[in-house]
């Protein structure tokens, strides 16, 4: 069952959640886990700062076809759009399409109307853009997004914390949030069974992990608009040097400066 909190009240021994569909409720502890746009965050913490990136992505699986392939296409057009398609394990494939924009308001709209978007954006292009749009509009798993990241100053408060997403998204484009989920829960739950007080446990999980994740989501100079071209001399320019940074002088300078974050943390090691 789906709980949605309509409040969250921290007096000292639990906290007391007021529940849409389930009444009044007490937990020992609260973690908001329900992504960028936390509903369970923003009941509490009053100061996350969501920074946009001006890049909007939709997101949806459409029937596989044999020139899908096995591995993922990725093809850029002019006026900083970008269309990937990537096969995925189920027989289908799983397509994305973005675009750069000073709007403030897209993710806002109804699904119809996003899908509408969509086609003014992306109409008229080659490629595959006609059957993923046409694809599209039947998709049942259909989901468009502004994307961003998620700074706050503090991760916890009393018995309520954040944790992934929520508390510490670092944007896709940043290739790190899965690695950032999986750490996060680790470390929380980890420090929360190995300390008997919850704040000493809290300010362990932050502690840990606050480094980690500030590395996770400092992106390459230019990101996103580096990747989404306005010209087609852009992406000309962008081809060449995606296929020289795959020669082994080039991959290997690149390997000096661009350790990947996973790599640069120690999980700790909780006994039971």
């Amino acid at each position: 069952m789906l709980w949605v909190s309509a409040s969250l009240k921290d007096e000292g021994p639990q906290v007391q959640a007021t529940l849409k569909n389930a009444g009044e409720r007490s937990f020992d502890y609260v973690i908001a886990a329900d992504g960028i746009r936390s509903r369970t965050r923003d009941l509490v913490f009053t100061n996350t700062c969501i920074k946009g990136l001006g890049l909007r992505t939709a997101y949806f699986t459409i029937p596989h076809q044999p020139a899908d392939g096995r591995w993922a296409r990725w093809h850029n057009a002019p006026r900083h759009r970008s269309i990937t398609l990537r096969p995925d394990n189920l027989g289908t494939t799983r397509a994305a399409l973005s675009y750069l924009t000073p709007a403030q308001d897209d993710e806002r709209l109804a699904t119809t109307d996003q899908k509408q978007l969509l086609h003014r954006v992306f109409g008229g292009l080659a490629w595959e853009v006609p059957r993923i749009l046409t694809e599209m509009d039947n998709a049942s798993d259909f989901f468009f997004e502004s994307v961003g990241q998620v700074h706050m100053p503090r991760w916890f408060t009393g018995r309520i914390a954040a944790v992934g997403d929520a508390a510490y998204c670092a944007s896709p484009l940043s290739g790190m949030g899965t690695s950032l989920a999986l750490t996060g829960a680790y470390i929380l739950a980890g420090e929360l069974a190995h300390r008997a007080d919850h704040h000493a446990a809290f300010t362990a999980y932050e502690s840990t992990l606050r480094p980690y994740t500030a590395r996770a989501q400092k992106l390459p100079p230019g990101t996103p608009r580096a990747a989404l071209p306005r010209t087609r001399a852009g992406i000309a320019l962008l081809n060449t040097v995606l296929r020289t940074a795959t020669t082994k002088p080039a991959s290997t300078l690149l390997a000096r400066f661009l350790v990947p974050p996973a790599d640069t943390l120690t999980l700790p090691t909780y006994h039971s």
